[in-house]
């Protein structure tokens, strides 16, 4: 079977996506070890696995920007509800609580802190731009036509 002409040549995979890559899932086994103490911890281990995963591979830059940006947002809202949040009422618990899951859904604290810098490269560096770009493969139709 020979290459087509869409073929790309594999690109060395840059030392920042190394980096974080590594960084992710160390997090990830942090979070799986606290995990076996406290179970609910099981599901940002598991985001986080599916960061480090994203990021090695290059593909889906949108839905790994989004995680980490939704990781932000819960964040910030459960900061600022429970710092400031006492015009709520019998509400901040509540909203602080869904801010809560949600944070934790997005892969949690550790998530948050690796999030920062990784945001300002996919906005900011080419290197991380390109990565993901030479991780798009070809459609299936464009497979099954050859």
């Amino acid at each position: 079977m020979k290459p087509s002409s869409r073929s790309r040549v594999q690109q060395p995979r840059p030392m920042v996506v190394m980096l974080f890559a590594a960084f992710l899932l160390t997090a990830a086994a942090l979070t799986a070890y606290f995990g076996l103490y406290a179970p609910g911890y099981l599901v940002p281990a598991a985001c986080l696995l599916l960061q480090a995963a994203l990021l090695w591979l290059g593909r889906g830059k949108t839905p790994f920007a989004g995680i980490m940006v939704l990781n932000q947002i819960s964040g910030l809202i459960l900061i600022l509800v429970l710092a400031f949040g006492d015009g709520f009422g019998d509400r901040k618990l509540d909203i602080s609580a869904v801010a809560l899951l949600l944070n934790l859904a997005t892969g949690g604290p550790l998530m948050g802190v690796l999030s920062l810098p990784l945001l300002g490269l996919l906005q900011f560096s080419s290197r991380l731009r390109n990565w993901f770009r030479a991780g798009e493969r070809e459609t299936l139709k464009e497979v099954f036509s050859t």
